[in-house]
Parts: structure tokens; C-alpha cells; sequence
């Protein structure tokens, strides 16, 4: 057989190994944080833990953050041995790199980003990002697609299409509105699950009031048969979002603590460092390195302690990370820390990402399960964000100012005749604030407010 010399090219891209560290750090909640810190410490002898260092002031210090970030940048491009980086040094720069590798926790929008990415054309995708990225925690969705949609040059049916798309992602259900929508989408739409639709649409709360006198004649089933339709419907995840959050919240997971400053009445986000363990390279194996005289010996040392010099740098970038967002935020929602919800300004992350310089999916990552501790309580970073409502004029209101309005209108409405939601939508059009009678309904619903006959009757009842 002939021998040949068979000469192959490959592309690699390199990313630093400084950023892939950071990265995994920024979804972790601040006790995974601790969890990895520990782990990390039982597993490489380089590492251990140290008392914390004085605060340095912004005199010592000033701009820690950018001096990192941009030392990271600039190494972006340097040649590594290791396997697993690709090299293509004209196309890198951070934003690109963060978007590029995942996290070594996947939040729900990191995976339901990557199923659209294959779904949708460029331009859906950017829509589909909206609705991804406004997400609550347990899945549903948080607006009115109709509401954005022209702030988006959009149409509500494209808007609402390409919702209906992501219901059918994994995990089923999610960008729901409703309960029943998002059972409906775990289940297929067949003769076999012809009785379990009708439960799901029309039912769900006789069900949850255990009336089954009512629901066994309309559904012209039996009790065993029910029975097994519960069994079915309790298969089903009514919050599929949840999977990818942290539900429990106490003071220990909080990361920041809101300071106000009384002379510039201004607010500031602090992270904090307490309970979070301050580590620093051992000295003695840092020496016994250089003195190993066996060579796997001192490969091992070698390799640990370029681990834990990786480790090192991206847990001091990520506290810097969430530290620079928060203040963003803090600063940006000042209003609605004064005044609360209906002073929330629209604020997206598409907005802070660019304002930043960094990429929308850093700022999910980094807003991920952090808490910050205010005189109000305890507030998720996720909450200072808003989707807004174009205006007349160029103005756009946020979705709290214009529940708000709508609020206030119909506690001013003549009580003897409620107005109704198409009445309500003419009077938001006159303050400037264009919704269809649609949205007006469900911004209702959402508040607990009862549609304009019902309220007719409760008036009559309080003598109103």
C-alpha cells in the first residue's frame, strides 16, 4: 500500500480562558457561588482561603472593572495550546465571545435562544429575543405582544406567531399567558386527548374548587374516568420556566445592597462581600512548584496553578460584572426606587446591553438569580426591567404607568354606568397611549378588576 502525506488545515477559534471561567460564573446564584468557590478550593491544592483584604477606595482603585475586562480583552487574542479553542482572531472581541460559548449553568434563555436560532430568520429572531428575554422566571410571559409591537416594527399577528412557535419549545409551555395555554401546549391536539382539552379549557377552576358535580355531566364522563384525566393532567408542568430558576429567596442569597447617597441624592449598588469566601494563592505550593524536581509533580503543580490563576481573575470579573449592571440599573430605575411600580421607566436588556458595550445574553446571564437588598425588601435585578408602549410624540410609556392610568380611570368612571374596555381604550388614546381593547382586558384581569357589568353590580351592592 502507498504511503501518502495527506496535509489538512483547521480553524480554530481561541477564546481566553480567563473569559470561559468568567462566563461560567455569571448565571451561578450567590450560594452556587459559594458551593463553587468551596469545591474548587477542596480540589486544587493552589488555592486556599485567606482573611478579606481592606475595601480599596475609588481613589486606590479607580475603574478595576474596565482595567480587567479590557486586560481580558486584549489577551482575547493571544496563541493557547489547549484543546477545545477555536482560532479565528479577526472575527473576536468579548461581546462575541460571551455570546458564543454558553455558561457552565444554561438559564431558560440561553436555551430557549438556542432553539430559536435555528427556528426563526434574523429578523424574527430579534423579536423572538424580546419575548425570550421578558420571560418571568416560571415561563409565562409578562406583556401585551400587541402592546410592543409597533415599537419593535412589528405587527401584532407576527409578534404573536412567532409566540406560538416558542410554546412548542423545550420545556413545553413557556411564553404562556395563561395556565390553560400552557398545559395546552405539553399535549398533543388529538382524539385521544379530545375530553383533557375540554377539562384544561373550560374547567381548571371547577377542578381546583373540587366541583366535580359540575365538571362529570359537562364532560359526560364517569369518576374513574376523571380520575385518570387528573392523573394526566398532574404529568403536566404548569410553571416549565422554573426548572432553570431559583425559587427560594432568603437574605443569604442576597448579592447587593442599594446605598443611597444623601449629598448627590443618588443610588448606588454595593456588592457584598460578606460570607463569600476570599481566596488567594497557597505560597508553599506556589514555591514547592519551582522546586519539584519530579516532572509529574511539577506538571501537576504547574497545571493547578494556572487553574487556580483562572480562577482567581474570573471570580474578581464577575463580582465587577454584576457590581457595574446593578449600578446601571439602580441609576437608570432611580424613580421607581422612590416611588415604586408605576414610576418604573422601559428599560430592556437589548438597551442596557448596548449602553454597556456588552451583549444582550451577558446581561441575562449576569441578572440571572441575583437579588439586591433595598429599604422595600428584597428585589430581583430582573425587576428593574420594563417593556414600554409607544406613545403619541415619540413617547413611550411603561407598562406599570399605563396599568397606572387605566387604574385611575376607572376609579373616577360614573358609577352607575362602568365604562366599558372599549371606552377605556379611547380614554388611555387621549392621554397619548394607543392599546386595544384587547389589551385594556387584560390589563384588568392582571389587576383584579372586574369587566364594567360586574363592577355595575358591586357599586349597586356598596350603594355606590
Amino acid at each position: 500500500m502507498a504511503t501518502k502525506l495527506v496535509l489538512k488545515t483547521q480553524q480554530k477559534l481561541l477564546m481566553n480562558p480567563v473569559i470561559h471561567t468568567f462566563i461560567g460564573f455569571l448565571p451561578l446564584s450567590r450560594i452556587e457561588f459559594m458551593d463553587k468557590i468551596k469545591n474548587e478550593i477542596d480540589s486544587n491544592p493552589m488555592l486556599e482561603l485567606d482573611d478579606p483584604p481592606p475595601e480599596k477606595t475609588e481613589a486606590d482603585a479607580p475603574n478595576i472593572m474596565e482595567k480587567k475586562i479590557e486586560r481580558a480583552d486584549q489577551s482575547l487574542f493571544n496563541s493557547y495550546i489547549e484543546d477545545g479553542f477555536l482560532r479565528n482572531k479577526d472575527k473576536l472581541d468579548k461581546n462575541s465571545v460571551i455570546e458564543l460559548f454558553g455558561s457552565s449553568r444554561i438559564t431558560l434563555a440561553d436555551h430557549l435562544i438556542q432553539q430559536a436560532q435555528v427556528q426563526f430568520t434574523e429578523k424574527e429572531l430579534e423579536l423572538a429575543k424580546y419575548i425570550i428575554y421578558n420571560l418571568k422566571d416560571d415561563g409565562y410571559l409578562d406583556f401585551e405582544v400587541e402592546s410592543v409591537a409597533s415599537s419593535l416594527n412589528s405587527t401584532p399577528e407576527e409578534m404573536e406567531n412567532i409566540r406560538k412557535i416558542i410554546r412548542t419549545f423545550d420545556p413545553q409551555g413557556v411564553a404562556s399567558k395563561s395556565l390553560s395555554e400552557c398545559l395546552l401546549s405539553q399535549i398533543e391536539d388529538n382524539e385521544e386527548n379530545r375530553t383533557l382539552i375540554q377539562l384544561i379549557t373550560s374547567h381548571l377552576e371547577d377542578l381546583s374548587r373540587s366541583k366535580f358535580s359540575v365538571i362529570l355531566p359537562k364532560l359526560k364522563i364517569e369518576n374513574e374516568d376523571l380520575n385518570l384525566l387528573i392523573k394526566k393532567l398532574r404529568r403536566l408542568n404548569p410553571k416549565p420556566g422554573l426548572e432553570f430558576s431559583q425559587n427560594e429567596i432568603d437574605y443569604a442569597d442576597v448579592d447587593l445592597i442599594l446605598v443611597k447617597d444623601p449629598k448627590k441624592k443618588d443610588y448606588q449598588a454595593k456588592y457584598v462581600n460578606d460570607g463569600i469566601p476570599n481566596i488567594v494563592l497557597s505560597q508553599y505550593y506556589d514555591n514547592m512548584s519551582g522546586k519539584a524536581k519530579d516532572k509529574d509533580t511539577a506538571n501537576y503543580l504547574k497545571e493547578k496553578l494556572k487553574s487556580a490563576n483562572l480562577f482567581i481573575e474570573g471570580t474578581s470579573l464577575r463580582k465587577s460584572m454584576i457590581e457595574k449592571i446593578a449600578d446601571y440599573l439602580v441609576k437608570a430605575q432611580k424613580d421607581f426606587l422612590e416611588f415604586g411600580e408605576k414610576w418604573k421607566k422601559p428599560l430592556t436588556m437589548k438597551k442596557v446591553a448596548e449602553d454597556l458595550g456588552f451583549n444582550e445574553s451577558t446581561i441575562s446571564r449576569t441578572v440571572n438569580n441575583k437579588f439586591i437588598a433595598t429599604e422595600n425588601g428584597i428585589v430581583s435585578l430582573k425587576k428593574f426591567f420594563s417593556h414600554g408602549i409607544k406613545g403619541d410624540f415619540g413617547f413611550i410609556h411603561s407598562v406599570d404607568t399605563v396599568m397606572d392610568k387605566l387604574k385611575n380611570i376607572i376609579e373616577e368612571e360614573p358609577k352607575a354606568k362602568p365604562l366599558s374596555d372599549q371606552v377605556l381604550a379611547e380614554k388611555l388614546k387621549n392621554l397619548g397611549i394607543q392599546i386595544s381593547r384587547r389589551t385594556v382586558r387584560n390589563y384588568r384581569d392582571e389587576m383584579n378588576i372586574l369587566n364594567s357589568s360586574e363592577r355595575k353590580e358591586e357599586y349597586k351592592l356598596k350603594g355606590d
